[in-house]
């Protein structure tokens, strides 16, 4: 039907597998084509166009947003990312804006970023290794190399909070070892307590068995 993937209107990026659903990256006449979702059992589509277009047989999100540098699609990558994630549990999902180059392929590009922990490069070049014609705006790059960063920094945070809670818990077993070594010798002088009053007791006796003979 096709000789390469400059031809398709959508091409798969993470096929179906173990019940998760794949996502697929296309253009708006793949959106548009309701044979071709059910064909690929696409229950999920998530529209990145500056004029929502209506989708059969589909659940939609559609993502306002034109393609321009200057236009912050980063505002919407962890709720397009939340949409793919949520989706791919029960259905494939098919991410398109017009011509399935700029806007879509960045938000495809920040998902993997996410769930993969995948640099921008690598990002991409799975991308365009499943469609070739990925290409989003220098301003978008830009945005993904911001969006990088954040990630590798949500990644040192946990890191050092990992290490923190690893420290707080050698300190209370710590302190937990010298409690012990405190209570350990009150515990002896408690008990050797008992044993002076208990020989007072029979001393006492003993005077008082004295005095009566």
């Amino acid at each position: 039907m096709f000789v390469n993937n400059y031809c398709l209107s959508m091409n798969c990026i993470i096929a179906p597998l173990n019940g998760c659903g794949g996502i697929y990256l296309g253009n708006l006449d793949a959106a548009k084509d309701s044979q071709l979702l059910t064909q690929y059992n696409i229950g999920a589509v998530l529209q990145v166009l500056d004029q929502s277009v209506p989708v059969r047989g589909a659940q939609k999100l559609w993502i306002m947003a034109e393609d321009s540098e200057e236009f912050p699609l980063n505002k919407y990558f962890e709720q397009a990312i939340k949409f793919i994630e949520n989706q791919t549990k029960k259905t494939n999902v098919l991410v398109h804006c017009y011509a399935g180059i700029s806007r879509s392929a960045a938000i495809l590009a920040a998902y993997l970023m996410q769930k993969y922990d995948w640099t921008i490069n690598q990002a991409i070049l799975h991308l365009q290794s499943k469609r070739r014609i990925v290409n989003p705006n220098p301003g978008f790059m830009i945005q993904l190399q911001d969006f990088q960063q954040k990630l590798r920094n949500n990644n040192q945070e946990s890191t050092l909070s990992l290490a923190t809670i690893q420290h707080e818990s050698q300190n209370d077993q710590q302190n937990n070892q010298n409690c012990q070594r405190e209570v350990s010798p009150l515990h002896k002088i408690s008990r050797l307590d008992e044993f002076n009053n208990k020989l007072d007791q029979f001393r006492n006796q003993l005077r008082i068995k004295h005095k009566v003979c």
